[in-house]
């Protein structure tokens, strides 16, 4: 009998061959996983790359490129149909710490009123050069606080329970470029969140990514979110709507010149 995992691991990507390549050859083998990649539309096709023991890999295609949102849905109905208790995101070019997944299930398994579990990330620029660390929240009343100011879980460092899934639904196409930010305020509802103090992730940092390209539109998109979950006594719910109305008013150059000043620091933006 063939053996399944309890753990999926959904990584979708677009046109990133050389990334998707990078992500997988370094894995860490301390648990095995099923790794779900959906290629969303990639001309010419991905071509998936082995992974070596103890995980095991699927490639899902879509025939047309339908953006981050519906290619995350497709891999989780995927994921949901065949039973999996628990799955874990992961983005072409990123790189999972050693441990990462093992700690991230013993945690949810340990505490079954979580929902969901990231941890703290390392960022490098595409030539893998460290640019800074970000420390997240990690403790589920600080990070309820904190959600309202800023997202303190970076998406590809999460794992989640799919019973949570079920409950709330997947991601929504009705909150674009910030898909993953409506979807963990709508876990928070129903189950408590946490992030592991220890690092899990490297996230590379491409200036072709989401954030950058669709800035605009994600900052819209997260002020209809900080909106629809405003609690008025709660001093984040203001200074976050606050913050990020004034970057939406501000010039992009501007932007970046003071993300670049105060990256590391705790993150405001």
């Amino acid at each position: 009998m063939v053996r399944k995992s309890h753990v999926a691991l959904l990584i979708p990507v677009y046109g990133d061959q050389k990334g998707l390549e990078k992500t997988l050859s370094t894995l860490p083998s301390d648990l095995p996983l099923d790794v779900v990649v959906v290629d969303d539309g990639s001309h010419p096709p991905l071509v998936l790359p082995p992974v070596g023991e103890p995980h095991r890999a699927f490639l899902l295609r879509l025939d047309t490129n339908q953006g981050i949102t519906r290619a995350l849905n497709h891999g989780l109905h995927w994921v949901l149909e065949r039973g999996y208790p628990y799955v874990a995101r992961l983005d072409a070019g990123d790189l999972a710490l050693p441990g990462r997944f093992g700690r991230q299930l013993r945690f949810l398994e340990e505490n079954l009123e979580y929902g969901l579990v990231g941890g703290q990330v390392r960022f490098v620029d595409l030539e893998g050069r460290e640019t800074h660390r970000e420390r997240f929240p990690t403790e589920d009343w600080e990070i309820r606080r904190v959600m309202h100011a800023r997202n303190v879980f970076m998406h590809p460092a999460v794992m989640m329970r799919t019973e949570a899934l079920k409950k709330v639904g997947l991601y929504r196409e009705t909150y674009p470029a910030a898909e993953d930010y409506d979807l963990f305020f709508r876990l928070m509802r129903h189950y408590k969140v946490a992030n592991l103090p220890e690092e899990v992730l490297v996230c590379r940092i491409n200036p072709g990514g989401i954030s950058l390209r669709k800035r605009r539109q994600q900052l819209r998109t997260r002020l209809r979110i900080l909106a629809e979950n405003f609690e008025p006594g709660l001093k984040e719910s203001w200074l976050g709507l606050a913050k990020n109305l004034a970057l939406f008013l501000a010039p992009t150059p501007l932007v970046f010149w003071a993300k670049r000043l105060l990256k590391g620091r705790g993150g405001w933006f």
